[in-house]
């Protein structure tokens, strides 16, 4: 898989293949517009599958902790809000970048 980096101004201009090859080529292309403004254009389809394996990942590390807390390694605690429940299993909140 190669991924390509293009500024936004040049991505702009060849929107239409990048989208062509994201969708068919597996490809995805890496559009900066800064050094702290990134992002990568791939498939829908890829999406989902990344969709997916993170929420697999995050479902993982919920039975991993009910499980430690089975077998007393863990401590029971009550949270006061979702932002903290998910701080602490080191998981972004919903609607959160991570």
């Amino acid at each position: 898989m190669t991924n390509e980096t293009l500024g936004i101004v040049e991505a702009r201009k060849r929107l239409g293949p990048l989208v062509a090859r994201a969708v068919h080529g597996r490809q995805p292309t890496t559009i900066t517009r800064s050094d702290e403004e990134r992002a990568v254009l791939i498939s829908e389809k890829e999406y989902e599958e990344l969709l997916r394996a993170r929420e697999e990942l995050e479902i993982g590390r919920v039975r991993e902790a009910i499980a430690a807390r089975e077998r007393g390694e863990l401590r029971m605690h009550r949270y006061e809000t979702r932002d903290e429940l998910y701080a602490d299993f080191g998981l972004p909140a919903p609607g959160e970048h991570s």
